[in-house]
């Protein structure tokens, strides 16, 4: 990661854990003067997405690993039918998250294309309005 993504990716950090989103600091203003281009862009970052997304994958393979070994373990604190409950239970709940976390991280890939795409359609259309006003 070069260290203008990262600056990128640490101010929207900020920007994004923000207890008063209304005020503006003196170090937002500069780096938005820097890069008036990414005022547009201020969203969450995709790396923090990713990284609640994989905790939440991988908590699911927990889940389905415990499932498992429940399932196999010789010691029987609950009766037959209660056990299979319960194996059950955090089974679906692991396969559950790990489903959803795979389907947040392919919706996030095509959201933020989207919104890539809309920001260069936004600049283009700017560069026009102000070239048919310099006419």
């Amino acid at each position: 990661m070069d260290n203008d993504t990262k600056k990128r990716d640490q101010m929207f950090l900020k920007l994004y854990l923000k207890s008063h989103p209304g005020e503006v600091t003196d170090e937002e203003i500069d780096y938005f003067r820097e890069h008036p281009d990414q005022i547009d862009e201020v969203t969450a970052p995709v790396n923090v997405h990713k990284l609640f997304l994989w905790w939440g994958a991988l908590l699911g393979v927990a889940l389905v690993a415990l499932s498992k070994y429940l399932k196999f373990s010789i010691v029987y604190v609950l009766s037959e039918a209660l056990r299979e409950f319960a194996v059950d239970v955090v089974f679906e709940i692991g396969v559950a998250l790990i489903g959803a976390a795979v389907t947040a991280y392919i919706l996030g890939i095509l959201l933020n294309q989207q919104q890539e795409n809309a920001s260069l359609w936004r600049a283009e259309i700017r560069k026009k309005i102000g070239e048919s006003h310099d006419t």
